[in-house]
């Protein structure tokens, strides 16, 4: 997978999260030899539209650098309002949507959590990582994509 790059969308609005999340992606990909590069956006409402940007730039042939796959990252916390319902199902249905629209190679790594410790707990690249499984996942679907001849 040496000439493979993905592209990791960040949403950085619990840094400490985002940081452990990027951790466990970043070692992830690393282990597998694969390049990547990392985006950084305000929140997870935004992620499925910075997605639908990267993969209409490379359709176009107007993007700088061309991904094989993406990983994305973020985390959303229930508070005492419907925000964190709206906004987690915006986020992974919009995201689900230009994946299958563009065919796109995705992992998600997107934590919709009751609180902190359970996110902790996700995201700590030493218990369940998250970041890191979703690395694996957009992996395995270049795999599948490649085994398809659907990439170049």
């Amino acid at each position: 997978m040496s000439d493979t790059r993905v592209l990791i969308i960040e949403a950085r609005f619990y840094d400490h999260l985002a940081d452990m999340l990027l951790a466990g992606a970043s070692q992830t990909l690393e282990a597998a030899g694969v390049a990547w590069d990392k985006v950084t956006i305000p929140g997870i409402l935004e992620l499925p539209v910075a997605l639908e940007m990267f993969a209409t730039a490379q359709e176009m042939g107007t993007a700088e650098v061309r991904y094989d796959g993406f990983v994305l990252l973020g985390t959303a916390i229930r508070g005492e309002s419907d925000h964190y319902h709206h906004v987690s199902t915006a986020c992974v249905n919009g995201c689900s949507e230009v994946a299958v629209r563009h065919r796109l190679a995705v992992g998600s790594g997107v934590l919709t959590v009751h609180n902190e410790a359970q996110a902790l707990n996700r995201a700590d690249p030493a218990r369940k990582n998250l970041g890191g499984q979703a690395a694996r996942a957009c992996l395995r679907m270049l795999d599948l994509k490649r085994a398809l001849k659907l990439s170049r």
